[in-house]
């Protein structure tokens, strides 16, 4: 079995706060493989960008810091390197796109000092060979007349450009591990779909893996090889990408995949979850997701009443299973290659706890069914 490029093992990250520390990352376990697309799911506030930014060391300090865990890359820790020895791999090994371009741009400099200031960073070359290597750079994202887009400032490219100069900054020094932030926002559906094809053509071109960030789980079916869902800080299930749409086990999955739009559906208004994902420096003991959680609830309505707890959020108070509300539960192996964090999954009491390592690549064209609706092909619903 092949080694994981990049390896986090009980990452915890913390911020010090006029309220005390939170801890927006904790004890999240996820491995990427060579020419692998991972995909961390989940609402905005969840966790996942303050994850990505410390897998290249990049939260501010203070106030934040990297608590505890570990950060493997190609067997070497990243958290043990000196910070001139972080320059070299931020870029050259590990690149990022970040979600707005506009803002990651630097509006005084042109898109050719921008690119060429890393590659002559990374690659030792000289001024005029940098260039040339900008410019193949654009061409190989599709920009046309590269020449004279390097010689432009942000401003003068429309968001899909901009989005594309960002690739091509990231990929111009060839990094072995790509991370996507949220790569589509802002940009419409067309430009959307010009640009994760794009990203998927060059993957595979440069066997680059990729950790997508997004909470487009159309974006999710078309892409990934292996899922993880996050709430509130932690990763709550993780499976391969066929796997994950078949059967989602934890109930955060399933009211997500629950409120997608599909195409033809005749529900006059879209599922959605109640609530909202819990600020770090109030999250609930127990489970983060039972205030929220349908199945505790259900549970709870016929359970005895010294299996159940009062809970109450907003104007309204309801009974949860008292296991949900003080027990959290960790990521156990409940079927093979898929793992969950829920104690009212039914095999999920005689599973195993395990490190989710997943060296699984997607079928290329398959079609991911979802249950609960009429048997349609999920992805190819989503995509559109």
């Amino acid at each position: 079995m092949a080694q994981p490029l990049l390896e986090l093992q009980d990452l915890c990250v913390a911020f010090d706060t006029e309220r005390g520390q939170i801890h927006p990352v904790r004890d999240v376990c996820l491995s990427v493989y060579p020419g692998q697309t991972v995909a961390l799911v989940g609402e905005s506030g969840c966790g996942k960008s303050v994850t990505a930014l410390s897998i290249l060391r990049l939260i501010p300090q203070p106030p934040g810091r990297i608590h505890s865990g570990k950060i493997m890359f190609k067997g070497r820790d990243l958290l043990a390197l000196s910070e001139k020895q972080m320059q070299h791999v931020r870029g050259k090994d590990i690149a990022m796109i970040f979600q707005e371009p506009m803002t990651s741009l630097n509006p005084v400099y042109t898109i050719g000092d921008q690119i060429v200031e890393a590659v002559t960073l990374h690659q030792g070359v000289g001024t005029r060979q940098a260039y040339q290597i900008a410019a193949e750079s654009l061409h190989a994202v599709g920009i046309a007349d590269p020449l004279r887009r390097l010689r432009e400032y942000p401003h003068q490219l429309s968001g899909g450009m901009r989005q594309r100069v960002m690739i091509a900054m990231a990929l111009s020094c060839q990094p072995k591990l790509l991370i996507a932030d949220e790569p589509t926002t802002a940009l419409d559906v067309t430009i959307q779909a010009q640009i994760l094809e794009l990203l998927s053509k060059l993957q595979r071109q440069r066997n680059m893996s990729v950790l997508l960030i997004t909470h487009d789980l159309g974006v999710v079916a078309e892409n990934a090889d292996v899922v993880a869902v996050m709430y509130a800080s932690r990763i709550v299930e993780f499976a391969g990408v066929e796997e994950l749409f078949d059967n989602p086990f934890h109930p955060y999955t399933q009211g997500l995949l629950r409120s997608v739009p599909r195409l033809g559906a005749k529900e006059g208004r879209l599922a959605t979850i109640p609530g909202t994902v819990p600020n770090p420096a109030r999250f609930p003991a127990g489970c983060k997701f039972h205030p929220r959680c349908p199945v505790t609830r259900q549970a709870a309505a016929s359970a005895p009443a010294d299996r159940t707890i009062q809970v109450r959020t907003g104007e309204e108070t309801f009974p949860v299973l008292r296991t949900c509300a003080v027990e959290e539960p960790l990521l156990r192996q409940v079927a093979d290659g898929h793992w969950v964090a829920c104690s009212q999954v039914d095999t999920y009491a005689a599973a195993p706890t395990s490190l989710p390592v997943l060296q699984h690549r997607r079928q290329v064209n398959a079609a991911f069914v979802d249950p609960q609706h009429e048997g349609q092909p999920v992805a190819q619903e989503l995509g559109k």
